[in-house]
Parts: structure tokens; sequence; C-alpha cells
């Protein structure tokens, strides 16, 4: 081989000169031993060894005892049972790693290796070996164990959903963990999680728009937070999502994902807003809302110019139905009376429940006001129209004032006195139909 002339030539020079292996041995082991196993008391320990355990070469015969002294008990018989072992078959190697106890008191690492030299009938009677020592790497392993097991607490104690991603090319990515919270909290588990991307996950489609965020956040290269609702496994779930970027070399290889459930909280908020904002029995908008979208009203109208018109509607008859059949029948047709003027109405047009039998609506209305009034007179004769309750038919009627913007007010207070001094007009003038006038 090409090479082999300097392996020659350096047995050569080490042969000659002995700095050659001083420097190798000094240079690149911490200690090199010879021992006589014709005379196994007697054993040569390179200075380097004793000072790596912190003695002083000076102060250590070189016995084999010395050392055998100060190794841990346990490695002492694992290296005897290899030594026995390799005594007998040169194929077994002599290579294992112990323990030593610093003269400090701390425990060194070593590796220790050596070759049996054996004489022509192949009896092992010399052993020639080396010690490195590989504390600081033991250290550095224990001390990743110890960060793995803090993490593996940290991922699977948390009550965060939490997820790990690997970005890969052209927007694409794949998952490579969830921890426990995520499986519960998702019904996703580990193995079905692992190595799938999120259209493999979670179908095309969902799998479109989470991925659509994760890429967000690889553009971005900074952390990001949003919400979304999910249909999985574990159900349909509302979730508070921040997404970490994990960047080497100025690019994002990872994305750690933090998933907060909020699904019980958006629920009980829109429970509250529901309450805070519409009628109970009716379901429509209450005199809380009713109000705000009036004042909204008001403000755009004044931008653009248009107009619209508010309707204040109270029943007549409708305490001769409570006082007769009660108020389980009046709640009825309280119900029935807000469905009918509900679908009187379009999209853009508003009706509430102002409490009692009392009902308000906005409608927008065009120069001439020909819609505001066709949809007046629809809504008026589909309260006319018989309601049936159980075995009860109950007949109301409605008075239904009108007030427009801005020719009769551009407050919305005035508004509604103008639009309620109306429907008493045409109560005072006998009851059922409406008045713009």
């Amino acid at each position: 081989m090409m090479g082999m002339y300097l392996k020659n030539e350096l047995y050569e020079m080490i042969n000659k000169d002995i700095s050659i292996f001083e420097f190798i041995q000094s240079g690149s082991l911490d200690g090199i031993w010879y021992w006589d196993l014709l005379n196994p008391e007697i054993e040569w320990m390179s200075p380097k060894f004793w000072e790596t355990l912190g003695y002083d070469p000076n102060e250590k015969e070189h016995k084999a005892s010395e050392w055998q002294d100060i190794i841990f008990q346990e490695d002492l018989a694992l290296a005897t049972e290899n030594f026995e072992k390799h005594c007998k078959d040169p194929a077994h190697p002599y290579d294992q790693i112990v323990r030593y106890r610093h003269k400090s008191g701390r425990t060194v690492w070593i590796r220790c290796r050596g070759l049996a030299i054996r004489d022509e009938q192949g009896k092992a009677i010399r052993m020639l070996g080396a010690h490195t020592d590989i504390t600081d790497l033991k250290e550095t392993e224990k001390e990743m164990i110890r960060l793995t097991r803090e993490y593996e607490k940290v991922f699977n104690g948390t009550q965060d959903a939490m997820f790990l991603i690997k970005v890969l090319d052209n927007k694409q990515f794949r998952y490579v963990r969830n921890n426990l919270a995520h499986q519960s909290k998702t019904g996703i588990l580990l193995e079905q999680l692992r190595n799938k991307t999120p259209q493999e996950l979670l179908g095309k489609k969902m799998g479109d728009v989470v991925a659509e965020n994760y890429d967000k956040c690889v553009l971005l290269s900074k952390s990001i937070t949003y919400e979304e609702e999910l249909s999985l496994p574990g159900g349909l779930r509302i979730w508070q999502t921040t997404l970490t970027p994990i960047l080497e070399c100025d690019k994002v290889t990872h994305i750690v994902g933090s998933a907060s459930d909020i699904t019980e909280q958006r629920i009980l908020e829109r429970e509250l807003e529901k309450q805070a904002n519409f009628d109970s029995l009716t379901g429509l908008p209450n005199r809380r809302l009713f109000f705000t979208r009036l004042e909204e009203l008001i403000k755009e109208n004044k931008k653009s110019g248009t107009r619209f018109a508010l309707l204040f509607i109270d029943l007549d008859g409708f305490k001769e139905i409570n006082d007769n059949y009660g108020h389980e029948v009046g709640d009825e047709v309280l119900i029935a009376v807000g469905k009918r003027i509900q679908h009187c109405l379009r999209k853009s047009d508003t009706a509430a429940r102002m409490g009692g039998d009392e009902y308000a609506v906005l409608l927008r209305c065009d120069e001439m006001h020909e819609n505001t009034t066709k949809i007046v007179e629809r809504i008026h004769e589909k309260i006319k129209e018989p309601i049936q309750v159980g075995d009860h038919q109950c007949h109301v009627n409605s008075s239904i004032g009108i007030a427009l913007y801005p020719d009769h007010a551009t407050d919305s207070e005035a508004l509604l006195r103008n639009a309620d001094a109306r429907m008493y007009g045409v109560k005072r003038n006998g009851k059922g139909g409406f008045q713009f006038e």
C-alpha cells in the first residue's frame, strides 16, 4: 500500500528516538500501561495516568494493586472478566469503560483498552494498554440525559397541546411528534401523527388551512398566535395556537406548536354575548342590541346621505290571549310574531323585541319609500294571520308607528319617540294599522 512506508518509517524513528514515543503517549492518550502477566503484581503505568487521577507519579509504585485500590470494584470485576476472555481468545476485545476515584474524591471515567502480547505457543505473557479520560464526555452525556428528561417532563407535563413540525421544501410540512396533552385532547395518537403531512393527517381541505399558518410562521420567521376551529377525532374544538420557528443558520427548520383548548371559554363568551344582546324568548335582538345597530346605521347614513325607517310595533289583543289562555300560550304567540316579522325582512334589516308585546324594526329604504311601505304592509298582514297554539287559535293585530331618518329625526332617541308617538296615533284611531305621518 502507498502509505505503508510512512508507517515503517515511524516505527524506525520510535525505535531510535524515545522522545517520539513520549510525544505520542502524552499528546494523544491519558496514559499507557505495560503489564507483566507472568508476574502480575508488576505493572508499569505512565505518569500521565496518575496525573489524570490527581496523584504525584513519584508517590506511586509500579504495581497493579496501586490502581486496583482506587478503581470502582464493580468495574474491576468487568475488567477482570474481559481480561480473562481476551487471554483465552485474541478475538475478544479488551475494551471497557471504568470509573476511578480521583484523589479529590470525584469520579473519573476512563476508557481502558489493551492487547495481549503472546509467546510462540499463543500464551499471553504481557499486556500493553492505553487509557483515555472520557469524564467530560460522560458529564456531557449525563447533562444531555438530564435535559432530555426535563424536556420530556415539560413537553408531556404541560396542559397545552404541543406538537413539533419539520419544515420541508416547497411549503411542505411533516409532523414529528405530539405530546400527551395533544393526544388526549385531539384524539390523535403519536403513531398516527408521526411523519404525516397536514393533508395526510387532516385531509386536504383542513390540511391546507393549517399549512397556510405554518407557511406564515416560516415567512415571518417569528412566533405567531391565532385562533382556529378544527374538527378532529376528539371532536370540534376551538384552539388558540402559537407557532414558534426554530432557526438553524438563518433558516427555519422546525416549528414548535402550542395550542390551548379555548372551546368552553368561547362558548361561554358567546352565550354571555347572546344573553346580553338577544331576547331569550324569541331569539331576536333585544333593546340593547337594537340601539347599538341603530347608532351604527345613523353613522353610516350620515356619511352616505341615505335614508332608513324605524318601525315601532305594538300588538293589539295580546292581553286577552294572556288572560284567557295563560302566559305559556302568550309566549308562543310572541315567538310566532317575531318569526313572522323576521320572515318579512331582508338580510340588511333588523327586527328586535323591545319588551312585552312591543317590537321594533330598522328598514333601509329608497327615496320614494315604496319598498318601506310594501314591507310594512306585509308585516301588518302577516301578524293578523291566525296563530295556532295547541288547541287554541289566537288572533292579534298590530299598531305600527314609523319614523324616517333624517326626515323626522337625526338621533336614536328622537327617532324612537317619533315612531312611538305615531304608533299611539294608530291606536287612538281604532288600532290595527300603520302611520308614517
